[in-house]
């Protein structure tokens, strides 16, 4: 199994460098979820560089944010989305795309 790198135990620190299992109802790490992120990464990273703990928590977005629904989902947008959450601090969804 993979283990988190430091930048991912740098960006979910609470988890131990995991993302959280939400069955969990305190802040448990998800094993099969580490961060595996190195330090180049964006902020806000979506996963690309193959991190799942990030992939997740993209996919988490786009979901609450309502990008996933009737039509094609644009990855373009949904990752600027997600990006500007984190330059803002504020949550755009699908219709602010």
């Amino acid at each position: 199994m993979t283990e988190p790198t430091p930048e991912g135990r740098r960006r979910y620190p609470h988890t131990q460098g995991y993302f959280p299992d939400p069955a969990q109802i305190e802040a448990a790490p998800d094993r099969e979820l580490p961060c595996t992120c190195v330090h180049g990464c964006p902020s806000r990273c979506a996963g690309e560089c193959g991190c799942k703990a990030c992939e997740q928590a993209f996919a988490e977005f786009c979901d609450v944010a309502g990008f996933y629904g009737p039509g094609e989902f644009d990855e373009a947008a949904a990752l600027a989305a997600y990006r500007e959450v984190h330059a803002h601090g504020r949550v755009p969804s699908r219709t602010d795309a």
